[in-house]
């Protein structure tokens, strides 16, 4: 079959360009730098990309890093502000039931963003990411509405269901890398704040003399301060390892391509 001389990419720096849904059966993409393009349900059979240079162009990489900055920035906001309303409240006050309940939604969704960073691709891993997403979405929820009505406690927890249930839509419906990456972002920094208030709890015990609690909260905040490490750490692979190049849903039937295919077909 001949092939029109249009189709020849040999070489070519074609960074995020997109070929989505061409036909470019036979096209010739060996030696071009193709980081970042869109061939989504293209046509590429017979397609060579022999040492084509295929994954993550730097401004994708800028784009997710900037994202992930903004994310964190503004749902540690909102659990720094939470955290720091719990300080001076004791036990019988109006305000101790939402107390213990940031102590319990930071604790689990802390430990569930842990989990889903250290076995990512197993379905216990994929639970406890929908755990983590729903559950920073209720902080969230719980804050700004709360804020918007004056402290309303019942605006509050009704914004924290609506905000559980838009994070657990983000989570499952939403398969765009900027959205795993908020994702994983807000459950690292819940995770932080995790062990910003059990280290806060640690140091009131301590200075009243209370040394077993103090303790007990102190190496509550020494295990979640390496859950927020592994966390953290995870959001950083993730962002190296998102898609670059995109071939969802393309034609590649008898495209030939290097070894960088086999890191391809990973990500189709």
């Amino acid at each position: 079959m001949k092939y029109s001389d249009s189709n020849n990419f040999s070489n070519q720096i074609l960074r995020n360009r997109s070929f989505q849904g061409q036909v470019l059966n036979g096209a010739d993409f060996s030696g071009a730098d193709v980081r970042g393009c869109n061939f989504r349900n293209a046509q590429l059979a017979g397609a060579n990309f022999l040492g084509a240079k295929i994954g993550l162009s730097r401004r994708q990489i800028a784009v997710l890093s900037a994202g992930a900055i903004a994310i964190c920035l503004v749902v540690g906001d909102v659990l720094t502000r939470l955290i720091l309303g719990t300080q001076g409240q004791v036990p019988g006050s109006g305000s101790w039931p939402f107390v213990l309940l940031l102590y319990g939604v930071l604790s689990a969704a802390g430990f569930a963003s842990a989990i889903a960073s250290k076995q990512p691709q197993t379905s216990a891993g994929r639970l406890a990411r929908t755990i983590s997403a729903i559950l920073s979405g209720a902080l969230l929820g719980f804050f700004y509405a709360g804020t918007a009505t004056n402290n309303n406690s019942q605006a509050a927890l009704a914004g924290m269901s609506i905000g559980g249930v838009l994070m657990f839509l983000v989570n499952s419906r939403i398969r765009s890398q900027f959205a795993q990456v908020a994702i994983a972002s807000a459950g690292s920094v819940a995770t932080y704040a995790a062990a910003f208030l059990f280290s806060a709890t640690a140091s009131a015990f301590l200075s009243t003399h209370k040394l077993f609690w103090g303790m007990c909260f102190g190496l509550l905040s020494l295990l979640y301060l390496w859950f927020a490490f592994v966390s953290f750490s995870a959001l950083v692979r993730e962002i190296g390892n998102a898609e670059g190049t995109s071939f969802r849903g393309a034609n590649l039937a008898d495209a030939k391509f290097d070894i960088n295919y086999l890191y391809l077909k990973s990500k189709i």
